[in-house]
């Protein structure tokens, strides 16, 4: 089997990578900063790779159809999702199938903490790290319902470190 031709072009672009039998099915971590990656790159990822470890992406192009394609990846234990303004709680669903996920950061997207309380059931997740500008009477309500919900799940706001720079822990808000 070979690759299709837009497939091809993909993975000679972004990885240098010329045969099928090259592409590894097993990555422990991809990483994209301030880049131009979208969903249409996580969907040609999501073709050939079976398992990542750790997505670390901000600030890029990816938008709640490229979590669907995240979604699809076996082992995904760190999800991190910093700086995405079309990534909404139509991500929700996906965050709830992804069965080994245990840190997701989606700080400074449009997902808020009423969104979590209202869809967020995933039993796996032991930390959350989301941004906030609810009032301090609904925060404390909604966390209370994402805590009765998931008690084993931290859920940080407006910050993506469970330490401050010093190195002193973060309180969770539940």
């Amino acid at each position: 089997m070979s690759l299709l031709k837009e497939e091809n072009k993909f993975w000679q672009r972004h990885f240098r990578i010329e045969k099928l039998e090259d592409i590894p099915k097993n990555w422990s971590r991809y990483t994209s900063i301030d880049s131009e990656k979208d969903d249409t790159f996580l969907y040609f990822l999501s073709l050939r790779v079976l398992s990542i470890l750790e997505i670390r992406l901000k600030d890029t192009f990816v938008t709640d159809e490229g979590i669907k394609h995240i979604c699809g990846f076996e082992d995904l234990k760190i999800l991190y999702l910093r700086k995405h303004k079309e990534i909404t709680k139509k991500s929700i669903p996906y965050f709830n199938q992804m069965k080994s996920l245990e840190s997701l950061n989606i700080t400074k997207t449009k997902i808020t903490l009423t969104d979590l309380s209202d869809l967020l059931d995933n039993q796996s997740l032991k930390e959350v790290f989301l941004s906030s500008n609810e009032s301090d009477e609904n925060l404390i309500e909604k966390a209370f319902v994402l805590k009765e919900r998931m008690p084993k799940c931290n859920i940080y706001l407006n910050t993506s470190f469970v330490t401050d720079t010093s190195g002193e822990p973060i309180d969770p808000i539940f």
